[in-house]
């Protein structure tokens, strides 16, 4: 019996070394982000600011002067999810491929896994990045994005995103349709009531609510 438990503490203490092993290889960073000053879900579908592009990614990017994108998450699956936010991001000098996953987001035990909208380096990983819920502008972007990217073909890739008045629509159809899924896994009976009556899509909405609605919201919009 002794060594049986030997061996099973042996094994579990080699598992965790290959997970640790396995994730600095992999450049993941997990990241903590506090809470900003939270704002309210409609303001993220009143407008989409010009020079940022949307892809269906949930996704927006900026393309810069020395042929780089900036790229964060859309604010709107960021005021979903709330605060505190917990990032596991990618490292600067990796490969990432459009369509595929590029950062996990999440809070408490449960995440949203977001997909790339180009394929390309990671030239630098945004160190100040705090969760701020608004859309970048031009004057203070250092809080809103996360990654820069030296794209392989961004003349492919943009034809798939979304800009000015075409981006604007889809983030109001978005929240419409987030509005729909949460209604069915609500578990506060408050929340239920607030998006039944029609009222602003609570801040932090789905970090009140089950691994179920998180996997449907996974399925359905990512």
């Amino acid at each position: 019996m002794v060594a049986v438990l030997v061996a099973l503490t042996i094994l579990a203490l080699l598992t965790a070394e290959y997970v640790v092993m396995r994730n600095r290889r992999a450049g993941v960073v997990t990241v903590d982000v506090p809470p900003p000053a939270l704002r309210s879900l409609s303001e993220t579908v009143a407008s989409v600011p010009g020079g940022v592009f949307l892809h269906p990614t949930f996704t927006w990017g900026r393309l810069e002067t020395d042929g780089k994108v900036t790229v964060g998450v859309h604010p709107l699956l960021l005021g979903l999810i709330g605060t505190p936010l917990r990032l596991h991001r990618r490292a600067a000098g990796e490969i990432v491929n459009k369509g595929l996953p590029f950062i996990r987001i999440g809070s408490g035990d449960k995440e949203l896994t977001v997909r790339s909208p180009v394929s390309g380096r990671i030239a630098e990983v945004n160190s100040r990045f705090n969760g701020d819920l608004g859309w970048p502008s031009v004057g203070e972007p250092d809080g809103h994005w996360l990654y820069r990217i030296e794209p392989e073909a961004i003349g492919d890739d943009i034809r798939h995103w979304m800009v000015s008045a075409d981006a604007t629509a889809w983030t109001r159809r978005q929240l419409d349709q987030f509005r729909w899924h949460l209604e069915r896994y609500a578990q506060r009976p408050d929340v239920g009531l607030v998006l039944a009556d029609g009222g602003d899509v609570p801040v932090g909405v789905l970090s009140q609510l089950d691994e179920q609605a998180w996997q449907a919201v996974q399925n359905a919009f990512l």
